[in-house]
């Protein structure tokens, strides 16, 4: 996520030219969040992400099943991808 985050700051600038500064701060914004979440998850031990994920799926059922569904579909969309490629 950390990763993730500083290739979208780096992004950042070429939308403030292409696009606008609106877009180039959307970006940052995105970035620093992404940023923030990454140092948060690093900072837990496996037990306590597991604690937070279980309160996570109690409190919104449905939306833990979306995450699911739309990780599930980039998963085989990884797999079927890199088995084409024989």
């Amino acid at each position: 996520i950390s990763n993730l985050g500083k290739i979208v700051a780096d992004t950042a600038p070429q939308l403030d030219e292409k696009l606008g500064p609106k877009y180039g701060d959307v970006a940052r914004t995105a970035a620093r969040s992404m940023q923030e979440t990454a140092a948060r998850i690093e900072s837990k031990d496996i037990t306590e992400l597991g604690n937070d994920a279980k309160e996570f799926v109690r409190k919104s059922p449905g939306l833990a099943v979306g995450i699911a569904a739309v990780a599930g579909f980039f998963v085989a969309r990884l797999f079927k991808g890199s088995g084409s490629q024989e």
